[in-house]
């Protein structure tokens, strides 16, 4: 029955035309033994080749319009690299990718972009009002408010984002685990002598709408969505959004002047220089080990920075518990010159 079934797929014609790429994806594997990654390569580059659907223009000038009857306001962002949202569906490949069950596009859930803001906040925002305990269903009073809890919905809705018609590409990717059985958890030390069992994925490329608007029957106070932008774009910049982001999956850029308005607790904020940012995604990973010879590799940019700059890291660095040993900072400061006239600049020694 299994062989007869797989010679009916083999004799298909894949018509780029009329097929929908999620139908093709989830049914139309040639063969289902596991071993054989052939089959699913070619699936993989069947699937990538299968054309936007004629429809989806108008069904996204359709979603565009709801959008803004409901008071919601839109943004592009645009991927770096590549997204993968769905990695871990299930499906013939045993890797996943969450498309549109109608037109067959890939989208981003609302669900994935509210998921991310929040953890954002909760890992990088200042104070106890960001902070969450998913364990306990605790959340502070500025995450229960921008996002919600089990009672109570929050003030912004996150919708699904589209991909703008014709500005996106799915893209033929790859895991390639060298050390199978280890990983697997089998008693077997990694060696050289292993081999690779390459896995094909898709994923994806282009440009998307994201779309925010107050909850219905809910008027947001000042500077509320502004600052679900600000974080929102924080999130997709630094952090990334679906799987594989500590390989940098994931990261998008919004379009200039989108998140531009007022930082969580309105107060105004200026735009940040490369240099600064790029400090400050530093410090969040920083261990205190490892804080003398951050000094000494980022000095100059350290001491390039403007008088606000270099308060906003001085808090960073505090809000890690990394300046709490004043007598360390003076000892970094006897052992190297350039490290003194850092810790002198932010008024640490």
């Amino acid at each position: 029955m299994r062989k007869s079934l797989e010679g009916a797929i083999k004799r298909l014609n894949l018509s780029q035309a009329e097929t929908h790429r999620g139908l093709w994806l989830d049914r139309y594997l040639e063969s289902a033994d596991r071993k054989d990654t052939e089959a699913k390569h070619k699936l993989v580059q069947q699937v990538v080749q299968i054309p936007e659907p004629g429809e989806y223009a108008a069904f996204f000038r359709r979603y565009q319009e709801a959008s803004k009857a409901v008071g919601a306001r839109t943004c592009k962002p645009t991927t770096r690299g590549r997204l993968v949202v769905g990695l871990g569906g299930k499906g013939v490949l045993e890797t996943g990718l969450t498309l549109h069950r109608t037109y067959g596009v890939p989208y981003i859930p609302g669900s994935a972009l509210k998921g991310l803001a929040s953890r954002y906040a909760h890992l990088h925002l200042e104070g106890e009002a960001w902070r969450r305990n998913l364990g306990e269903f605790r959340r502070g009073e500025a995450q229960a408010a921008l996002f919600g809890t089990q009672e109570e919905e929050g003030a912004v809705v996150f919708f699904d984002a589209l991909p703008l018609p014709g500005e996106w590409e799915l893209r033929e990717d790859l895991l390639n685990p060298h050390h199978p059985e280890y990983y697997g958890g089998a008693d077997a030390p990694p060696a050289d002598w292993d081999s690779p069992v390459p896995v094909p994925f898709l994923s994806v490329t282009g440009t998307f709408l994201v779309a925010l608007a107050p909850a219905p029957g809910f008027s947001p106070p000042p500077g509320l969505m502004e600052a679900a932008w600000r974080i929102l774009a924080w999130a997709l910049a630094e952090e990334g959004v679906g799987g594989k982001t500590s390989s940098g999956y994931g990261r998008m850029v919004l379009e200039e002047g989108c998140a531009e308005g007022s930082a969580p607790g309105g107060q105004a904020r200026a735009a940040s220089s490369p240099e600064y940012e790029a400090l400050l995604t530093r410090v969040r990973s920083l261990k205190y080990r490892e804080l003398e010879a951050f000094f000494k590799l980022e000095a100059s940019r350290i001491l390039a920075l403007g008088p606000q700059e270099l308060d906003g890291l001085k808090e960073a660095l505090k809000e890690g518990k990394l300046l709490s040993n004043p007598r360390d900072l003076k000892d970094m400061a006897k052992r190297d010159q350039m490290v003194k006239q850092v810790l002198e600049r932010m008024g640490l020694v």
